[in-house]
């Protein structure tokens, strides 16, 4: 019997353990993705810039682009094996449990999604549209998918898996940590929460650029404290 119990309490030290480092990976690989597209290509303000301006500095900034966005894949997919990790970091099982791993797997898939354009469709279209040789009505066209094309893969990316399933997700860990007793977690987790599902109301025509960027700088602040109380009760276990 004491044997059994001291494995049970080694895997849940090293979930506790896995998922803080998890939480580290995407908040480093986040940040790494913004430190390196924000001044090449002046991201994320330029999502909103029109194809004749984005597409060659695409092409110019190539490098930057395929390695900032390769970080922000990174980011995208670590909230998978993150997801799974924290249920059992958390102690959550039933339909509360199968809740977290299913959001936190959508989450991510639909961030990848979203993010995956910019480093297979978009550097193609950016070589086509500033090709010499290329029309006037070959470089409307290349507009018209290069948009189309944004706004679909980005609104998976970013209303589903940044805003909607994120944010749900968001709720059920936060209102996990608060039955741990780390009631200030808890509750900016919340906050955090609102701020992201804040951005579906773009769907209705109400956005804001700045609310985007506040509500995604919140969200890493938290997951950052969060895997910094998981940290510190990994090794208070292993003390």
């Amino acid at each position: 019997m004491t044997h059994a119990v001291s494995t049970a309490r080694g895997g849940t030290r090293n979930a506790v353990s896995g998922a803080a480092l998890l939480l580290l990976l995407q908040f480093v690989t986040m940040w790494g993705a913004f430190f390196i597209l924000a001044p090449t290509i002046n991201w994320p303000a330029s999502l909103d810039e029109p194809p004749a301006v984005i597409l060659p500095l695409i092409l110019d900034q190539s490098g930057a682009v395929f390695v900032g966005y390769l970080s922000y894949l990174i980011h995208a997919l670590t909230l998978i094996p993150l997801a799974i990790l924290l249920r059992d970091a958390l102690g959550l099982d039933g339909a509360m449990g199968r809740a977290v791993v299913g959001l936190g797997i959508l989450a991510g898939f639909a961030k990848a999604f979203g993010i995956a354009r910019w480093l297979f469709l978009m550097p193609g279209l950016a070589a086509a549209y500033t090709d010499p040789t290329a029309t006037q009505a070959t470089q409307a066209a290349i507009a018209v998918v290069y948009q189309a094309f944004n706004a679909y893969a980005g609104g998976v990316g970013e209303l589903l898996g940044g805003g909607l399933f994120a944010g749900v997700w968001t709720i059920l860990i936060a209102q996990a940590v608060l039955r741990r007793g780390w009631r200030r977690l808890g509750y900016a987790g919340f906050g955090a929460a609102a701020l992201l599902l804040s951005t579906l109301l773009s769907v209705v025509g109400i956005s804001s650029p700045i609310m985007l960027t506040v509500s995604g700088i919140l969200w890493q602040v938290w997951t950052l404290a969060l895997a910094i109380a998981l940290w510190r009760h990994a090794a208070g276990e292993a003390g």
